[in-house]
C-alpha cells in the first residue's frame, strides 16, 4: 500500500484494504442503505434484517451456500 506500507500476497486484498483509507464503501444494504466496505461486512449487517441467512433469494426466499 503506497499510503502504509503494509503489503498483500493478493490484488483484491490490497484493494480492498485501500478503500479503508478512502472511506470508500461500496457494498450497500439494499434494505436500509447502510453502506460498508467490505462486502463480508454487508453480510454479516443483512442478518440484522434477516434474521437468519443472508444469503437467501430475495424473491424466492431459498438459502444458498455459504
Amino acid at each position: 500500500c503506497v499510503e502504509c506500507g503494509k503489503s498483500f500476497a493478493q490484488s483484491a486484498a490490497l484493494a480492498s484494504h485501500r478503500r479503508s483509507h478512502g472511506g470508500e464503501k461500496p457494498f450497500a444494504c439494499l434494505d436500509c442503505g447502510k453502506s460498508f466496505g467490505l462486502g463480508a461486512n454487508l453480510l454479516r449487517h443483512r442478518r440484522t434484517h434477516a434474521g437468519g441467512n443472508p444469503r437467501s433469494c430475495r424473491d424466492c426466499g431459498k438459502e444458498v451456500g455459504s
